[in-house]
């Protein structure tokens, strides 16, 4: 029997996979990875990414670490998928109110598509307005983990758009790839824990040592001590984790 096919042409295991995760405000990128890092001088918009093994207990702190430190990754996440989860986020305050901002994808491989050209899931959001920083909300999504790769990640650089305060352009040449790998690779390896992503809005923007900063409780939730940048805090986890916790109640 044949799969059933909506109308956009994803199989429709594929749509119903991932059409739960639109419901709760994501948004499709019709981009190919090959015109999203298509070769073009700019800002490399993310500067680092930043690693702890869980976030702190209230009234604690956990100190962070660089994720290139990780020096293993954990095989288990090809049999149980990830869970991603958006822990909070923040401005740099010498950006405050500025026009543009940050975009991030989940890259997802699917069935009906080429491994080099995946789906691209807009997660997270920051963006300036005239009054305040638009900040996207608390999501989650999960994601299969391919033996060859990982979890991916596409950062990008948002500008004001052409036409002015109409909107933000929704492809810029100044983007960042990131794989939390699980191969023999130089970079962040993936493992659970929480990463910290540090974007660059400007060429001016720069970081401190990961070991000087660490993950504090904070009013909205939790946050980084000594950051004077933009970030982006995730949770990764089995994507079956919060299956297995909700059966032991």
């Amino acid at each position: 029997m044949k799969k059933k096919v909506v109308s956009n042409g994803m199989p429709r295991r594929e749509f119903l996979r991932i059409s739960s995760a639109a419901a709760m405000g994501l948004a499709v990128v019709a981009l190919g990875e090959r015109d999203l890092f298509a070769a073009g001088s700019g800002l490399v918009p993310l500067m680092d990414v930043g690693y702890a093994p869980s976030l702190p207990a209230a009234g604690y702190s956990v100190p962070l670490a660089s994720a290139s430190s990780i020096l293993s990754p954990d095989p288990r996440f090809i049999s149980s998928g990830a869970r991603v989860a958006v822990v909070s986020a923040k401005r740099a305050a010498s950006h405050a109110n500025a026009p543009g901002g940050i975009a991030v994808d989940g890259l997802f491989t699917v069935s009906h598509r080429r491994p080099d050209d995946p789906l691209h899931f807009n997660f997270f959001s920051v963006s300036g307005r005239s009054d305040h920083d638009a900040v996207s909300g608390p999501l989650a999504f999960t994601v299969r983990v391919p033996s060859t790769s990982g979890v991916s990640f596409a950062i990008r650089r948002q500008r004001p758009s052409q036409e002015g305060a109409a909107g933000l352009s929704p492809v810029e040449p100044e983007s960042s790839a990131l794989t939390l790998s699980l191969g023999n690779v130089a970079g962040p390896k993936l493992a659970r824990g929480v990463y910290v992503l540090a974007f660059r809005e400007e060429e001016g923007d720069s970081m401190t040592d990961w070991r000087r900063m660490a993950i504090v409780p904070a009013e909205s939730g939790y946050g980084i001590s000594g950051a004077t940048f933009t970030y982006l805090m995730l949770n990764v986890d089995y994507a079956d984790a919060s299956d297995r916790r909700r059966a032991s109640r």
